[in-house]
């Protein structure tokens, strides 16, 4: 049952409330004012519940994936994207199976970022083989 909702129904309830508290003690006028405020105010929330069951919900990632595009603007950086790879990994890390995985220090960033390509890649080679063994 999809309830349309417009102005109609806000209007409705809210000048019905208005009749029944401006009737006051004069039941006979109140009791039904009140009554339909309450039906109108129903619908109100029919509408609404149905229109957010009809939206469809956002999927949410269950895992965290790494932005690719960032990734090869790191690697294709050489020594000046280096920080980006070993920030990926630690993340992917702690997703997995080192979720308490300390942050790295500045000192420990500076020094893995100013070794040699070859260093880096044994490192980058040890550390993947280390999280496939792991995971």
């Amino acid at each position: 049952m999809k309830v349309r909702v417009g102005w109609f129904l806000p209007v409705v309830a809210v000048v019905l409330t208005g009749l029944a508290l401006w009737a006051g003690p004069n039941v006979p006028l109140a009791l039904p004012a009140a009554a339909l405020a309450v039906v109108a105010a129903g619908f109100l929330f029919l509408g609404a519940w149905s229109d957010s069951q009809g939206r469809r919900k956002p999927k949410v990632a269950m895992v965290w994936e790494p932005d690719v595009f960032r990734l090869r603007t790191a690697i294709r950086s050489g020594p000046l994207g280096r920080e980006e790879i070993i920030t990926t990994l630690d993340r992917v890390e702690r997703m997995g199976p080192t979720p308490g995985l300390p942050t790295r220090s500045t000192d420990e960033m500076n020094r893995l970022t100013r070794v040699s390509p070859e260093e880096f890649r044994r490192y980058l080679r040890h550390r993947l083989q280390d999280l496939e063994a792991r995971m």
